[in-house]
């Protein structure tokens, strides 16, 4: 899928450059509920982000014990994978867009033309990403519970001007109709919940089916790459994209069963929660 900004001619609201978001993977999860095509594009991104952090840890492992042309090349093969990662998320994340609290009805691209990814993780429930190396640190230095960071952010807003706490049903597809800006989110919002009213329960993959992660391991790391433990290193990468993208899964489900209870309270007479769709099962 082509970038938004590629066609987007708005500007972006000011952002300070050095910045990290936190999505929490619900978020991820409606986006991909109301537009299921897009789950190859974001779930390949968040797989081949997973194969990378895998791999960084290889790599420091071997770094710590041995000094080996093996661990020159894994940390070779790593830097390159974690470019292709980024690249990855990159374009994803450019073609989604988000709403923006502190404006009222206005939305922005989750990722502006000029940012990158440098870095990334999962935590508490949290896909969580960096724009920079100095963003990074701060981003790999911070401890404490993320809900608690969230609910202090609801508190303050001002709190961290160089954080974004993303959850909720508050991301949506790219639309060249709508661009993005003030007087936009209602749009999405009611593009959004048309859509959700035709999702099924058949329309949750069962999986990420994309030859090309094995490709891009295959090429970079090899099959016959060990682990300093002896496992071997793809197939270590492979189980940790196929943790990122069953977590993505979890939250449809989650969602779903969300729906479902919903709906049920709506039969029994009890008052459904505000703003849950509707979604056929």
């Amino acid at each position: 899928m082509a970038s938004a900004v590629e066609s987007l001619e708005m500007c972006a609201l000011d952002r300070p450059a050095s910045r990290r978001f936190y999505v929490h993977v619900g978020s991820f999860a409606f986006l991909v509920a109301a537009q299921p095509t897009f789950f190859a594009e974001v779930g390949y991104a968040l797989a081949l982000s997973g194969a990378s952090r895998a791999l960084d840890q290889v790599v420091q492992d071997w770094a710590m014990f041995s000094s080996s042309e093996i661990a020159q090349s894994l940390a070779k093969a790593a830097d390159t994978i974690h470019s292709r990662a980024a690249e990855a998320l990159q374009t994803a994340f450019q073609c989604i867009v988000q709403l923006v609290p502190s404006r009222f009805g206005t939305t922005d691209l989750l990722l502006g033309a000029r940012e990158r990814i440098d870095a990334w993780c999962y935590e508490d429930g949290y896909l969580t990403y960096a724009t920079d190396e100095d963003a990074a640190r701060i981003m790999y230095s911070e401890t404490g519970s993320l809900r608690k960071l969230r609910s202090e952010i609801r508190r303050s807003p001002g709190f961290d001007p160089a954080l974004e706490m993303i959850s909720g049903p508050s991301l949506f597809l790219f639309d060249q109709r709508f661009k993005t800006g003030p007087k936009t989110a209602l749009l999405y919002r009611r593009q959004s919940a048309r859509l959700l009213r035709g999702f099924r329960r058949t329309n949750i993959p069962t999986g990420l089916h994309d030859p090309q992660l094995i490709r891009d391991l295959d090429e970079c790391v090899g099959p016959s790459a060990r682990t300093f433990e002896g496992d071997s290193v793809i197939d270590c990468c492979l189980g940790r994209a196929d943790l990122m993208v069953t977590t993505l899964l979890r939250g449809l489900s989650s969602m779903l069963a969300g729906a479902d209870s919903a709906a049920n309270n709506r039969t029994s007479g009890v008052a459904a929660g505000a703003g849950m769709p509707t979604i056929t099962t």
